[in-house]
């Protein structure tokens, strides 16, 4: 099941980061990312982003570009990041 990185942040407009987002999916993949969620509550969003492991997930945050992509395009403060173990997926 691998590992999924929880990333909560404000972003001052979700239609301009966006973009961003989506532009920095190459990075994602590079780092073995293999499916992400976004979730939002106007500004507030959430990002879930799965990896095969707990190195992958860290390699990707650590990456220079992640915080250059997130200080472009309009996130406010510092995210709150947490990696999680999944134990459970059903689909209804």
């Amino acid at each position: 099941m691998g590992v999924v990185l929880h990333v909560q942040h404000t972003v001052e407009n979700f239609d301009t980061w966006k973009p961003g987002f989506d532009g920095h999916e190459s990075t994602r993949r590079l780092h073995g990312a293999t499916r992400h969620a976004v979730l939002r509550d106007g500004n507030a969003v959430t990002v879930l982003i799965s990896f095969p492991d707990a190195a992958a997930a860290h390699a990707f945050g650590e990456d220079p570009s992640l915080r250059e992509v997130m200080a472009k395009f309009g996130v406010v403060g510092a995210p709150a990041i947490t990696l999680l173990e999944p134990v459970e997926e059903i689909t209804y």
